[in-house]
């Protein structure tokens, strides 16, 4: 569903930038001070209707005053509200097809298809025996459609009302209309025969003395002209059913019906639970929401050095540990080692694919070493050999800072800065991001950017996006923000092979560890490789999402214009241009990653981080239920990694092995039992089986960026 279209429309149309919402609202509105447009969740009966329904309310924004839209209370002396609903309707659709031409055609069609839908009511009923003003409403809404015939005393009122103005020329002409079918009305009772009855007077008499003698009264004036009530009560605190019913004789049965079938209108999913109602709709993300989630490297340096100086010297904060510290000097020469090694393999793969791909063409020129052969063979010409080029690749990481990563998060980190060095060394672009949420105690006073609550947006008030390391950093921001992140994952860590202690309390907020929240990282995601890939020109820009859960809930703010039951779950979201849609926050992002795939271009990568079998199938739902499985799982504790096209959202899905045992960057053999040699073997295999198994994760990513 594609509203942001039908929101420019109505911005052309209208000739100014309308505020256009859309919601779970019953009906469309405007609000003339603010200028806002509310467009209901229309289903789709085709591009003709919903730009029917768009152009008529901007007609209604741009000529209809407050007292003429349909929900105004105002009321004009005797004048039925659905007569002025009928001619205003004439007037503004008669004014927008009379601006844009274009458009007569979509009216045209879209009102057949309303009318084919009996929206009105009028399937299978003869015209004739419609009052006045139905058959007026149906001919200027059907347009030749459905044949409609007018007497000869009222066709000037007919015509009258299809050329109305002004609002005030709407009033004039409901005006004549009423007073018209009224007088007819008043005319056709005098005519009827009366019955007659020889002892009609005293019958009469007789009853008028009987209900004298019975105690009632004369009925008042009001109570005769139909404007009073049974109670007594001013004719000015009439019951809302009374209000609205038309008088006797000035019934609008196809404007009644409009009103009663609107609803068939809407956007409607069924549901088990909650049967046949509206998604609960949400305008996603705005770009002011997506700039108060994100962070960048600069700004969390900055609130992390306000924070060093409210907390004074700790050895136990992860910025500061000498201790800490003192461990990034001797491991990051491991990194920049096996980053390396990794770029060697690199090289290799990506002249394996340009030779793979490689091209020969003859030259047209005689080879001299091929010329004895010319009687037997034709092939006596030079050729040329021309490589393929690999595209120019980008990476944009976000790593999930959750707090179910404690258990692997130093491992992950470490592989993360492995491959930013690695990604540095062979001039592939890069951006690393951490995400999860924070807690409000952990919020107030620390820096964390203010997110006001926003009517029908997505809820991301603890969101954050930090920015970890990128290949526009120098030597010497690069190798801070390293560190930074390798003393946040052995602050984390639940491995208690570290020599030294480290609080995770001692950190800024932004470092702390949180949720899952996937489906809101996807909305700034769109954002940030939009930016990125147009600043290197890059051709093929490779989006990794590296998590070892499940989304978190998302929630939607309540709007307070709403008006229409919704459903408890099922939601449907704006993102870009178009719309995604679940029952569950899974659904939402495989729905978010297919949408990102669309807005960015990207090669979208996930990698689900698993330590064991019972966690394995968290990430990828509905490998459980499979047949196949406990074969997987055997490949799987093999090769330490299982890979999935197309799943899930995802063009590449991972399954990578995480050893708690052996860390990634962990190069020392110690053996554990070795009294004897074949003990000594066996250790030595075991530990370069798992050292492989974990290199999985990195093995795979430069095998995305050698093609």
């Amino acid at each position: 569903m594609n509203l942001s279209a039908q929101e420019y429309l109505a911005k052309l149309l209208a000739k100014e930038n309308l505020s256009v919402q859309h919601g779970n609202y019953s009906t469309a509105s405007f609000d003339v001070l603010n200028r806002v447009l509310r467009l209901p969740l229309w289903a789709d009966k085709g591009k003709d209707v919903y730009d029917l329904l768009v152009g008529h309310e901007v007609g209604h924004a741009l000529f209809t005053p407050a007292d003429g839209w349909h929900d105004s209370d105002k009321k004009f002396n005797k004048i039925p509200k659905a007569y002025l609903n009928i001619v205003e309707d004439i007037r503004i659709e008669r004014k927008i097809q009379e601006t844009y031409p274009g458009i007569k055609s979509r009216f045209k069609a879209g009102y057949k298809r309303l009318f084919d839908d009996d929206l009105f009511g009028t399937v299978g009923k003869d015209t004739k025996d419609y009052g006045l003003m139905d058959r007026l409403n149906i001919s200027s809404k059907s347009r030749g459609i459905v044949p409609v015939e007018f007497a000869d005393d009222e066709s000037p009122l007919i015509n009258e009302a299809m050329h109305v103005q002004t609002w005030d020329d709407v009033v004039v002409v409901c005006q004549k209309l009423y007073d018209f079918i009224q007088a007819k009305k008043e005319k056709e009772e005098e005519e009827q025969p009366m019955e007659s009855s020889k002892d009609e007077g005293p019958t009469t008499e007789s009853s008028g003395e009987s209900s004298q003698a019975s105690g009632d009264q004369e009925p008042a004036e009001s109570e005769q002209n139909g404007e009073g009530n049974s109670d007594g009560e001013d004719s000015g605190e009439k019951t809302e059913e009374t209000k609205e019913a038309a008088p006797e004789g000035h019934e609008t049965l196809t404007d009644d019906a409009q009103r009663e079938n609107e609803d068939d209108l809407l956007e409607k999913k069924h549901d088990s639970y909650d049967g046949d109602k509206q998604s609960q709709y949400s305008a996603g993300m705005s770009d002011a929401s997506l700039s108060n989630i994100a962070y960048t490297y600069a700004e969390a340096k900055e609130q992390r050095d306000s924070y060093l100086a409210e907390l004074g010297e700790s050895i136990h904060c992860p910025y500061t540990s000498f201790p800490a510290k003192e461990d990034w000097n001797d491991t990051k020469k491991t990194y920049k080692t096996q980053a390396n090694l990794i770029a060697k393999d690199f090289e290799r793969k990506k002249a394996a694919f340009e030779y793979s791909r490689a091209t020969t063409a003859k030259s047209g020129k005689l080879d001299p070493l091929k010329m004895h052969s010319y009687k037997y063979s034709e092939d006596i010409f030079l050729t040329t050999t021309n490589l393929a080029q690999a595209k120019s690749h980008g990476i944009v990481m976000y790593l999930d800072l959750s707090g179910s990563m404690c258990d692997i998060i130093e491992d992950v980190v470490a592989q993360a800065i492995t491959i930013a060095m690695f990604c540095r060394q062979v001039n592939v672009p890069f951006e690393a991001y951490s995400f999860t949420t924070t807690a409000y105690w952990r919020e107030v006073g620390k820096g964390i950017k203010d997110m006001p609550i926003v009517e029908s947006e997505v809820d991301s008030k603890f969101t954050k996006v930090v920015e970890m390391f990128s290949s526009k950093m120098n030597k010497k921001t690069f190798d801070e923000a390293a560190y930074t992140m390798f003393a946040i994952g052995k602050a984390h860590s639940m491995s208690r092979s570290i020599k030294y202690h480290l609080y995770s309390h001692q950190m800024h907020a932004l470092d702390m560890m949180g949720s899952t929240p996937l489906v809101q990282t996807c909305f700034l995601a769109a954002k940030q490789v939009k930016e990125f890939t147009r600043k290197h020109a890059i051709q093929n820009t490779n989006i990794m999402f590296l998590t070892d859960g499940q989304p978190d809930g998302v929630y939607v703010h309540s709007d307070e214009k709403a008006d229409v039951i919704t459903h408890r779950s099922h939601k449907i979201i704006k993102f870009g241009n178009k719309t995604i849609e679940g029952s569950s926050s899974r659904n939402l992002y495989e729905a978010a990653l297919i949408r990102l795939k669309e807005i960015t271009g990207a090669t979208v990568m996930g990698f689900h981080l698993a330590t064991d079998a019972s966690s394995f199938g968290s990430g990828y739902h509905g490998v459980h239920e499979s047949k196949d499985f406990s074969d997987v799982i055997k490949t799987w504790r093999k090769d330490n990694f299982s890979e999935w096209k197309n799943a899930k959202g995802y063009d590449n899905y991972f399954i990578i092995k995480i050893n708690k045992s052996a860390r990634f960057d962990t190069d020392e053999f110690t053996p554990r039992k070795a009294d004897t040699i074949g003990d000594l073997k066996r250790e030595f295999k075991k530990f370069n089986k798992t050292k492989k198994g974990n290199k999985q994760l990195v093995a795979r990513i430069t095998d995305a960026v050698a093609a």
